[in-house]
């Protein structure tokens, strides 16, 4: 039943993610997803090809297209377009009435068309189609908005509009929105935008506002003047990577609906009192990376509905009892989730008295924060708590009642610590809790008669989750035992009772004969997995490194691949590196935003990724997208060396495909080679996890 199961998810999977040429040629398409992309080289393309019947979503860029008429778009008009994206096209003139009889139309995008006047848009708009609930007008450089930019969509189901990455200096909305007053999201992020250069009356109904990346010194103005809101119904504020240095009560005090704030990458030095008190709908607050930050006042957490703050990597020092007040979580006692992670709060005692107003919390992320030790008593006024997140500190241990009230507690991540010997009394909580997960990897265990009762529990453990487990349980003590893994530990309770040397010599020299005769054997038949255990090896020399910085990237691997290996990609990649291992990753035909620019995509997915897995074969090597990736990829290893590429090698790349850029790499580089067997099986993902752990700076040799 299982098989059959898996044989129809293939299936499906593979439908999903297939494509076949259409549009003269010039396009791909998916039926499954019901799109097609048609992007021509040295923009040769200068029509609009007929579809299958079933496209409703079309990207058409990189194309020459100078002129829009309604009757280039005549092709279009034969199927049930819904969504449209002409992105670098090189427009320069659009007719009144072209998009008319585009009658589905729920989404038009023009972005990245330079030449064309903002004029000239706005006169298009007069006619499209009442459809249309979405408008993306993107990378443009726009300086300006005309007043009546908007007015021919008055009666329309226009909902969002999306004007970010401009030269806008300034945004009227009393004059734009006049005529569309039910706008729900506005994005106006990466544009000049100033303080001066805001207005939001007749933008009564406006959800949803982000203003990142904008030269904004100060909070904007929401009070009109009377003291009403002029956003009266906005609920989430994104105000990120702006040059906001303070913020305090009068700031939000005119939008009584708000429900999520962000301000993070911002230059705040402080947030002063009661700064949030006047946001009685307010539940998540995020205020990530403020490395500025060096106040917080008593009072500047009163918030009775805030339910999720997010506070990681600012590097905000708990320690210094000068920048806040112990009771700082007091007036926000409502909080359930809980982000401190990669701030300074090395003393257990400081870490109790911070949470200890926080009676509700059912998430607490503490990872990197230093911890020397945990307080006792620190959790027993959260009985809610499900979650605990102690990765990455100091911890040589825990008092064994420490989390024994935690009756819902299921998930406790205490990897990369200095945690050595765990024994039985350490665990005896576990019965006590709903615990579902425990994760001890990457700790510097010693391999001793102590660690005996640890070694056997973990063997046994059947009911529990027990991540990394056991490659990443590896002994650092005594020297002997030194990168062994825990679960190789092979003495029993007779052997650390004392014993005759000579016996124990004789039996170390017997093992070493047979292990050489076994290593001969070994290397002789499998030359292949050999090398992938040389370069484990090496990639492990150093043992465990927390690596730092993390929290700058969204994703943790960028995948580059061939479209016919997206089936190896999807079935074993992804479910053994994002289910079982919980890492974030970027495949671009599943996350590449819908009618970007591939090659901006690109680029800019693979910044945002802290690894890049590249997987190699002789069609990998003979696409030409994937060489451009793995171009871009190689900019990265000049930058950050070799660390920063994960090489996998799905299937042997015969000598005429290839490359010296192929070539190059696999020089300079180690790889991984993809093996089916139990044993060699796992061997490969410990390469692969180790690899994508190892920290920068340290690239291994090439085998």
């Amino acid at each position: 039943m299982s098989g059959g199961c898996s044989v129809l998810w293939c299936a499906l999977l593979l439908t999903l993610v297939s494509t076949e040429r259409c549009g003269d040629g010039h396009c791909k398409c998916s039926r499954a997803r019901k799109t097609a992309t048609c992007t021509s080289k040295k923009r040769t393309l200068n029509y609009f090809p007929v579809l299958p019947t079933y496209v409703k979503q079309l990207r058409y860029n990189d194309n020459y297209l100078p002129r829009l008429s309604r009757g280039r778009l005549v092709n279009l008009t034969k199927i049930p377009l819904e969504q449209l994206s002409l992105d670098d096209d090189g427009i320069i003139r659009v007719d009144r009435d072209a998009f008319m009889d585009l009658k589905h139309l729920i989404k038009l995008q023009i972005s990245r068309n330079s030449i064309l006047n903002v004029s000239v848009v706005a006169d298009t708009l007069q006619q499209v189609s009442r459809s249309i609930e979405k408008l993306v007008l993107v990378h443009n450089k726009w300086a300006s908005i005309p007043p009546n930019m908007f007015d021919g969509l008055q009666g329309s189901n226009i909902s969002l509009i999306d004007l970010s990455f401009n030269n806008l200096i300034s945004f009227n909305g009393t004059q734009l929105f006049k005529r569309i007053p039910r706008v729900k999201s506005l994005f106006l992020d990466q544009n000049p935008i100033s303080q001066n250069g805001l207005e939001f009356t007749n933008m009564k109904e406006l959800f949803k506002l982000s203003l990142q990346n904008t030269y904004l010194p100060v909070v904007p103005g929401f009070c009109d003047e009377f003291g009403r809101s002029s956003l009266p119904r906005l609920r989430s504020l994104y105000l990120d990577h702006t040059s906001i240095k303070s913020v305090s009560e009068k700031d939000f005090s005119c939008l009584p609906y708000l429900w999520k704030l962000s301000l993070s990458f911002t230059d705040l030095n402080a947030v002063h009192n009661n700064t949030f008190a006047r946001l009685p709908v307010l539940k998540i607050l995020i205020l990530q990376n403020l490395v500025r930050l060096r106040r917080l006042d008593y009072l500047a957490l009163n918030s009775s509905s805030l339910d999720k703050f997010q506070f990681g990597s600012s590097n905000f020092k708990f320690d210094n009892k000068g920048r806040y007040n112990n009771d700082l979580f007091k007036f926000a006692s409502n909080i359930t989730d809980l982000e401190l992670f990669n701030n300074e709060i090395s003393d257990g005692t400081t870490l109790k008295t911070l949470v200890w107003h926080l009676v509700r919390l059912k998430i607490l992320n503490l990872q990197g924060c230093g911890l020397n030790y945990l307080q006792r008593g620190t959790f027993d006024r959260m009985p809610d708590l499900r979650k605990i997140i102690l990765k990455g500190n100091n911890l040589n241990g825990w008092d064994p009642a420490m989390f024994s009230k935690l009756s819902n507690l299921r998930k406790l991540y205490l990897s990369g610590n200095n945690i050595a010997v765990v024994n039985r009394s350490s665990l005896d909580f576990i019965n006590k809790t709903s615990l579902r997960l425990i994760d001890l990897s990457n700790n510097p265990f010693s391999c001793s008669c102590q660690q005996l009762w640890f070694r056997d529990w973990l063997k046994a453990t059947k009911d529990l989750e027990v991540p990394s487990y056991p490659q990443r349980y590896v002994c650092r003590s005594p020297p002997e035992w030194d990168k062994t893994r825990l679960a190789s530990f092979n003495y029993t309770q007779e052997d650390c009772r004392e014993k005759n040397p000579w016996i124990l010599i004789g039996s170390l020299l017997g093992s070493t004969v047979f292990l050489c005769t076994l290593a001969v054997v070994i290397v002789y038949r499998h030359l292949p997995t050999i090398r992938n255990v040389i370069y484990l090896l090496r990639l492990r020399r150093k043992g465990y490194v927390k690596l730092v910085n993390s929290s700058e990237y969204d994703f943790d691997c960028y995948i580059v691949s061939c479209e016919i290996d997206e089936e190896w990609v999807f079935n074993t990649l992804s479910p053994t590196l994002e289910e079982e291992h919980f890492y974030r990753l970027c495949v671009p035909s599943r996350d590449f935003d819908l009618g970007a620019n591939i090659a901006d995509q690109i680029e800019e997915k693979m910044q945002d990724s802290k690894k890049i897995i590249v997987v190699m074969s002789n069609d990998f090597a003979q696409d030409e997208w994937c060489q451009f990736q793995l171009e871009k990829a190689q900019e990265r290893i000049r930058l950050q060396g070799t660390e920063v590429a994960v090489l996998i090698m799905l299937r042997d790349i015969d000598n005429k495909h290839m490359t010296s850029t192929i070539k190059d790499l696999l020089h300079k580089s180690s790889y991984a080679t993809w093996v089916k067997g139990k044993i060699v099986t796992q061997l490969f993902w410990d390469i692969v996890l180790a690899a994508i752990e190892k920290p920068f700076g340290n690239p291994p040799i090439a085998v």
